[in-house]
């Protein structure tokens, strides 16, 4: 069999692949190939070679980093697992494999590395990561089983908010003091891992919190359970492996930690980040920081609870209690000092806050039921940019946090201090526990504050953070929200600039056929030496698929009336009850519009999203597709990501609508706000990329194999009448085209 050119590439590799390694990969998709079932793919060939120079340096020796656009068909996570495993193994680096969806990471480890081992002939071991909350906390379960005996201590503070450590504050539901004990059984005699998802039925929301703890009530080294703790037991076993399969929250978040507790420190990691174009919205939340101003107190001041707690619990040591007794005097006089200013912050807040200011003649103005109390209730800073008359105010605040933050965490050190040395027991663990969870509390009091008091951290020329202040609880209390407005700064500092080598990749990556806007959300770019590739799609698209665009009358601007052509034209047979259909539209409000004005014939037919979980609806969809009942998906954009219906449950997808999203969160607008200050156009920037990469999605719904067929139907003239919408058409696949000529000017 002749070697197909994109493969055999890697011969002319200048950046010194070893011919071992080369070999090693080729050998592997050989081995794939006398599989049965197993049809080789030029794209997935060309996805090989380019992963595997891109790794070793031929495209930017400093930076190896590539973004890969594999549309469905092309076989992308066999792909990416041939090229990485053994470049990775040789270069002595565990390869982190990142999701964004469980089904993902399920097909990983259930076929994917399975396959590579056994049927491509590599030598691999893998494991799955997660998180603190995955697993139970031993010594949360002791308590809640009554399986220490000095649970009266214990209950010292169960009256007060205990972040950290675990008492029944929960009434039990039937059946639940059983399943407790049975897991402490299970985990004192040894049968069971910890793993949550490994109990027999998952506990509910309440009960798990209470089980398990995080990063801030995790005391480590310091605990008692620390030799057996399931989530430190499952890091340890993780460390010979040479493949983990995580998720992009948990990478992220393990990062944004200095890296190494869940997974690998960036040095000792090459990255493959499937589902890539999810990260930035993941580290955007990682990276933002908000507090409420007064809530939280009630929180700080139980810190002093625990000093009390920790005499009781080492009653042979006089110069602890001691330090116990300085803590509580000192730290009670700081937190009264910290409620003075924030007492201060509240009140200019609540004299300039849109909610106080314009509430005159709302019935209720925290009713978010009411359009203008919701809009009222943020008071969102233009361009990030707090005023100085409130700045002034959060610079003391976040003085005074410190204040309060050091002495929290000194608290925090003798405590580890007393445990570390062999005094205390259970109860020491707990407070200390606690004390973690509160000082983390503060500090990110602190952080918020910061961010409030200073000017856009940012680099020179990159977006601002945006900041608002939000009125909660009937306008009692005021929540501050610092949130980056782009993750692209996070991304190279705590990813990019220090991993080993990495792959974004996702079935669409690319907007406008360009990867611009990608790299301006993840901090990528030629500039770094990113190298990009989209891979053609394996699909016929011109024979197998049809792109039909309407003689539409009305405007989508119009939204009476072109929701009104829609249903008309639903219920003159675009709806066919025959097939398979797919129907997105770019807001809830259209598409539960369109259900009430179809015929009744059509919509009994209807499975709308949000009316059942995702995986109910789907399940009752094929079966009534199987039993040729006629079946129509409704759904909006986001329902169209990751949906798989192939044949015969998809042959038509409708596009009510381009998803134009409407920047009104406050992120958005002040990204786009801090673009028109440059002179610079969000709607071109930001607005057309976006829609067009979910209408990417969207058609990418009708052919998931090679011989599925059908046709998408855009009732939006904007695709044909508008020059960004023939931007958008052009970067569609090259479906068949059924253009109709409008009969008259639209509405």
């Amino acid at each position: 069999m002749q070697q197909h050119p994109s493969i055999s590439a890697l011969d002319a590799d200048p950046a010194g692949l070893p011919e071992t390694i080369k070999q090693e990969i080729r050998d592997a998709l050989a081995n794939m190939a006398k599989v049965p079932g197993f049809k080789p793919r030029h794209s997935q060939r060309k996805m090989i070679a380019e992963i595997a120079k891109t790794l070793a340096g031929e495209y930017s020796p400093s930076e190896r980093i590539i973004c890969v656009e594999g549309p469905t068909g092309t076989g992308k996570g066999l792909g990416y697992l041939l090229a990485t495993i053994p470049i990775a193994k040789h270069r002595k680096k565990q390869l982190v494999i990142s999701t964004a969806t469980v089904a993902l990471q399920e097909q990983l480890m259930t076929k994917d590395l399975p396959a590579v081992r056994e049927q491509a002939g590599l030598e691999v071991t893998y494991a799955l990561a997660k998180g603190r909350r995955r697993y139970v906390c031993d010594r949360n379960l002791e308590q809640l089983a009554g399986g220490n005996g000095d649970q009266q201590d214990l209950d010292l503070w169960a009256e007060e908010e205990h972040p950290g450590g675990a008492t029944w504050r929960i009434k039990p539901a039937p059946g639940e003091l059983e399943m407790v004990q049975a897991m402490w059984d299970a985990r004192t005699n040894g049968t069971w891992n910890g793993d949550l998802d490994a109990w027999e039925s998952l506990p509910r929301n309440e009960l798990k919190s209470a089980l398990t703890t995080d990063r801030a009530g995790c005391t480590g080294n310091a605990c008692p359970f620390r030799a057996q703790c399931a989530f430190f037991s499952a890091c340890e076993a993780r460390k010979d492996c040479d493949v983990i399969v995580a998720n992009h929250a948990l990478v992220i978040s393990d990062l944004m930690a200095s890296g190494g507790t869940a997974l690998p420190t960036p040095d000792e990691a090459i990255y493959v980040f499937d589902e890539g174009h999810h990260l930035p919205a993941v580290a955007v939340e990682q990276g933002a920081a908000g507090t409420r101003l007064m809530s939280p107190l009630s929180t700080i001041d139980h810190l002093t609870t625990i000093p009390e707690a920790i005499r009781r619990s080492v009653p042979e040591r006089p110069d602890l209690h001691k330090v116990m007794d300085e803590f509580e005097t000192h730290f009670k006089a700081e937190v009264s000092r910290l409620k003075e200013r924030l007492a201060d912050l509240q009140e200019a807040i609540r004299s300039r806050h849109p909610t106080t200011r314009n509430s005159e003649g709302l019935e209720d103005p925290f009713d978010d039921t009411q359009e203008l109390s919701q809009q009222l209730a943020i008071w969102r800073f233009e361009r990030g940019i707090v005023p100085d008359e409130l700045k002034v105010l959060f610079t003391p605040a976040r003085t005074q946090t410190e204040i309060v933050l050091m002495l929290a965490n000194k608290l925090v050190e003798k405590i580890r201090e007393t445990l570390e040395a062999g005094a205390g027991g259970v109860v020491t663990s707990m407070a200390l526990s606690s004390a973690q969870s509160i000082a983390a509390k503060v500090d990110v009091m602190r952080q918020t504050f910061a961010l409030f008091a200073q000017d856009a951290p940012q680099a020179l020329g990159a977006p601002p953070y945006a900041r608002w202040i939000e009125a909660v609880d009937l306008g009692e209390d005021f929540e501050c929200c610092a949130t980056p407005s782009s993750a692209a700064s996070l991304l190279r500092d705590i990813l990019w600039s220090q991993c080993k080598g990495a792959v974004v990749t996702s079935a669409t990556l690319a907007a406008l056929g360009r990867f611009d806007r990608l790299f301006d959300e993840m901090g990528l770019g030629p500039q770094y030496g990113t190298h990009a590739i989209r891979l053609p799609s394996p699909f016929d698209y011109r024979r197998n698929a049809e792109l039909v665009i309407p003689a539409m009358r009305a405007s989508p601007k119009n939204a009476s009336q072109h929701t009104a052509e829609v249903i008309e034209r639903c219920n003159s047979g675009l709806i066919d009850l025959s097939e398979g259909t797919l129907m997105l539209f770019a807001s809830y409000r259209q598409m539960r519009e369109v259900a009430k004005g179809l015929d009744p014939r059509i919509s009994s037919r209807i499975l709308m999203q949000g009316e059942a979980p995702r995986r109910e609806l789907l399940k009752e969809h094929r079966r009534r597709i199987e039993a040729g009942e006629g079946s129509v998906l409704f759904g909006v954009a986001s329902f169209s990501e990751g949906l798989d219906l192939p044949g015969p449950l998809c042959t038509h997808v409708i596009i009510a609508k381009l998803f134009f999203a409407v920047p009104d969160s406050p992120v958005e607008r002040t990204r786009a706000e801090w673009l028109e200050s440059l002179g610079r156009n969000p709607f071109v920037e930001i607005s057309v990329p976006d829609a067009s990469f979910k209408l990417i999605q969207a058609v990418g719904r009708l052919l998931r194999t090679e011989t599925d067929t059908g046709r998408v139907t855009v009732l939006d003239r904007r695709l044909v009448d508008t020059g960004y919408g023939r931007q958008m058409l052009e970067a569609l696949p090259s479906f068949t085209r059924n253009i109709e000529r409008a009969s008259r000017k639209a509405a």
